[in-house]
């Protein structure tokens, strides 16, 4: 990866392959994590993914992909750590690929900017309202749609009662009642906010030089400098665990366990060993005996957050096994405390870590989404392989006596006999 400045706080990342057929660009715009802004920036991505002030409709935007051999454009939101970042992306076929000199790099990255600089609105009456509304009513009932998601509640609500700061529980698109009281005036202001001063990664994947963009880049508005972010997120650990059972009517109970997990940075594969051993992987010790040996769990997985400090246990339950599932848990993650793992468990979770990590290089989305957090993680292919190699037994189990848990969440069917 080669990293150029464009401007103060813009920064060009070429990821150069000759694997895909296809280019993929990417413009993040990252902020801290702010409560009071989160549903206006997420509303203001809406606007700009659906028009601009080129072009004003969903046909012309179609057509202007069409006209760049069926392009693909979209804008997502997303959390990393205390960032809230706004992602634009676009795939185009590698002009090595088609026959005529259409500048098509130049045309996609035009069309990008005019997308993300150029919005369908003004600075008094802020974004159209007609299509603002529209929008917003569709991402009401996006919002609404999850709350059929009861594994997703579960981990929201779990992860709501363990931060301590209001922004690190919300997901990133906000809240209902946010998003509700947002306007065209307030997502208009989040948008002038986010090119004024958001730290701005333009991530390129494919057959490409920093020669190749670099002159299309330079008329970017500059942004101010704002104090530097920082993704990373860390708060005191509670000394006594929160039991929380909320009831709705599900026929499955969800049990998050979230678990305080503070590595140095140094340490920090160690802490992704565990995690894999622990509830990563379909062979990890929650998986093979709370779900296969002991049928306590429809399904079970941890995930850990480098950038929060958080590991989640999750596990899809009935509700009269709650107790056991919970106690199976605990013992698991006592025995990684107290005996070493052996070199044979090590060596399968390493293997299949590079194995997955591998094959994400096959898939260009994934290829861009990692570039895009090593600018925070200063870690390239080999430096990751040569890290995950230096993992020692020792410290799977240095890792393991680290964890302490915080929260013990319970979202249990209405009316369920649970054992409590």
């Amino acid at each position: 990866m080669t990293e150029t400045t464009i401007k103060p706080n813009i920064y060009l990342n070429i990821q150069p392959t000759q694997q895909f057929s296809t280019i993929r660009i990417e413009f993040n715009f990252s902020a801290e994590m702010d409560a009071d802004t989160t549903a206006d920036r997420t509303l203001a991505a809406k606007m700009l993914e659906n028009a601009s002030a080129e072009y004003q409709s969903q046909p012309q935007i179609a057509r202007a992909l069409s006209e760049l051999y069926g392009a693909d454009f979209g804008i997502d939101v997303l959390k990393v750590g205390r960032l809230h970042v706004v992602k634009a992306h676009m795939a185009v076929i590698d002009p090595h690929f088609i026959d005529d000199d259409q500048p098509i790099l130049d045309q996609a990255l035009a069309f990008m900017k005019t997308m993300l600089y150029q919005p369908l609105g003004n600075a008094t009456q802020g974004f159209d309202a007609t299509i603002f509304n529209r929008q917003r009513e569709l991402l009401l009932d996006e919002v609404a749609g999850l709350e059929d998601d009861r594994p997703y509640i579960a981990n929201r609500h779990a992860l709501q009662t363990y931060f301590d700061e209001t922004a690190q529980g919300l997901p990133a698109y906000g809240t209902a009642l946010a998003i509700e009281d947002a306007n065209e005036q307030s997502a208009w202001r989040a948008w002038e906010n986010m090119v004024q001063t958001n730290r701005v990664d333009i991530i390129i994947s494919g057959d490409v030089t920093p020669d190749d963009v670099t002159p299309a880049l330079m008329d970017l508005p500059t942004p101010q400098m704002p104090t530097a972010i920082q993704p990373f997120y860390h708060q005191p650990v509670q000394p006594n665990v929160k039991h929380v059972v909320e009831q709705q009517p599900v026929n499955q109970s969800q049990l998050v366990m979230v678990y305080q997990l503070v590595i140095p940075e140094e340490r920090r594969f160690a802490a992704y060993v565990f995690d894999q051993i622990f509830g990563g992987t379909p062979v990890s010790r929650l998986f093979l005996d709370v779900r296969e040996t002991k049928g306590l769990a429809y399904g079970i997985s941890t995930d850990y957050n480098r950038f929060t400090d958080v590991l989640l246990v999750t596990a899809g339950i009935a509700g009269t096994q709650i107790t056991e599932t919970q106690t199976a848990v605990a013992a698991n993650l006592a025995r990684l405390q107290q005996a070493p793992i052996s070199e044979i468990e090590l060596n399968t979770i390493k293997e299949l870590m590079k194995t997955e990590y591998m094959v994400s290089l096959d898939n260009q989305s994934q290829v861009t989404d990692r570039a895009f957090i090593a600018t925070m993680t200063q870690l390239s292919q080999a430096e990751w392989f040569a890290a995950l190699d230096a993992v020692t037994i020792a410290d799977v189990q240095a890792v393991a006596n680290a964890v302490i848990e915080q929260v013990n969440f319970v979202l249990e069917g209405a009316g369920d006999d649970a054992d409590k």
